[in-house]
């Protein structure tokens, strides 16, 4: 191989060389471009999902304090329809308010069907039920109809339907992670 060959080879080398090192480092800027851009879009896709779950626990949160709520205010009208029926007197007062309470938990119940997880909408349909059942069995004691339990068995409802309440938060609560408490009220829990 004579000097000449020789440099001329090194030249096509080093020519070469330079080309493939241009387009080596424009495929890796490239490269790199387009990784950070798909971490751009995960970064996105991450944030849009938590953003979604905040507003998903913040809309769990509210359904549940508004139907617990609303539960609340049907047994309060109920417990005191029963203590006005059992005293002997009930006045369209008792049996107005009674009636709203119930329609404003139908409706708030209708909404959190929506919302909640079944654990939970297991819980508080149950509870629905029974004071349905108690509002029923009110209105027949109200009429003065025959009724199908005493004023004692409806008490023992109501006091069951309390204990209901309490499952009914617990659920919620645990279903929202904040409470270590159990479902079922622990014995003594609540008593002075």
């Amino acid at each position: 191989m004579t000097p000449s060959t020789s440099a001329l080879i090194v030249a096509v080398v080093g020519v070469v060389g330079t080309l493939l090192s241009g387009v080596l480092a424009h495929r890796g800027a490239l490269r790199s471009k387009s990784m950070e851009l798909d971490h751009a879009e995960q970064q996105r896709r991450e944030e849009r999902s938590a953003e979604w779950h905040r507003a998903a626990i913040n809309e769990r949160k509210a359904s549940y304090a508004a139907f617990n709520q609303h539960l609340r205010q049907f047994h309060q009208a109920l417990s005191r329809h029963y203590l006005a029926l059992a005293e002997g007197h009930s006045g369209t007062e008792q049996t107005q308010e009674r009636e709203e309470s119930r329609s404003n938990l139908r409706n708030t119940y209708a909404e959190a069907q929506m919302v909640i997880p079944d654990d939970v909408l297991a819980a508080g349909g149950k509870l629905v039920h029974q004071l349905h059942r108690i509002h029923a069995l009110l209105a027949q004691h109200e009429q003065q109809t025959a009724a199908e339990e005493s004023l004692g068995d409806i008490r023992e409802r109501l006091e069951r339907a309390s204990e209901g309440l309490y499952e009914v938060r617990q659920t919620m609560r645990k279903d929202l992670g904040i409470t270590e408490l159990p479902v079922r009220r622990p014995d003594g829990y609540g008593v002075n």
